[in-house]
This record gives structure tokens, C-alpha cells and sequence, in this order.
């Protein structure tokens, strides 16, 4: 320590062989299962490790559903993005299922309004019958 470089008493967290491939993991692994408390209007709190491992935030929405007497949460997005990938498996390729939809939608007008006409000649035609 004479030119104040040096520094005095032992380095606190000594580099060791073990360093090189460490990873960063978490302190503690998420819980399978928790211990919590069902407080005023039937809440409770989802502690963060297990918020974490079903990739959900505060504010967030969830599904909830009870199956076999146990309640199920899941990612509302998470679900919803799952769903998505299962139907676009149904999907042919090449096909726009947004253009069969507005196809259909269109043809279902044209039936409507062919209907609405019917109904309002025969109303006139009644009208002009009395």
C-alpha cells in the first residue's frame, strides 16, 4: 500500500474455476406449489415466481376455470396465441380464411336484403289492395 493502489484486507468475492461457465439462474427455483391466503372478496395474491413461470404481469388478464375441483389460471394471451396456432393448423394453404368470411358475409347480406325487399313489396301490395 505504499503508493495507495494497493488494496488492503481480501477480495470479497474472489474469482474462482467455476466462474467461466456459470450461468445467471434464478436464487429460487419456481414454486410447484404455494401456501396462500384467501383474503376480503375471495382474492389472493399469485406469488412472483410462479406469475413469472406462467409469463403473466399485473394488469394483465387471465382465464380461470375449476376442472377436477381445482382451479386452472392460465395467460389470457398465452391461450389465446395457443388457440390461434391450433385453428391455423386447419388452415389450408393459399387460403384467406378473412376472405371466405367476408364471402360468406356478403352472400348472407344479399339474402337479407333480398328478403327485406320481399317483405316490403308484399306490404305495399297489401296496401295498395284495400
Amino acid at each position: 500500500m505504499a503508493n495507495g493502489t494497493e488494496k488492503g484486507g481480501f477480495d470479497e468475492n474472489p474469482p474462482t474455476q467455476f466462474d467461466a461457465g456459470a450461468q445467471k439462474t434464478p436464487l429460487r427455483l419456481p414454486a410447484k406449489r404455494e401456501r396462500v391466503r384467501l383474503g376480503e372478496g375471495g382474492r389472493f395474491v399469485i406469488p412472483a415466481a410462479m406469475r413469472e413461470e406462467i409469463g403473466v404481469k399485473p394488469g394483465e388478464d387471465l382465464i380461470l376455470h375449476v376442472e377436477n375441483g381445482e382451479l386452472r389460471v392460465r395467460s389470457w394471451l398465452r391461450n389465446l396465441r395457443r388457440v390461434q396456432a391450433e385453428l391455423s393448423a386447419l388452415k389450408k394453404p393459399g387460403e384467406s380464411v378473412v376472405d371466405e368470411f367476408l364471402k360468406e358475409r356478403r352472400e348472407e347480406q344479399r339474402r337479407s336484403d333480398r328478403r327485406l325487399d320481399r317483405l316490403h313489396t308484399e306490404g305495399t301490395a297489401r296496401k295498395g289492395a284495400k
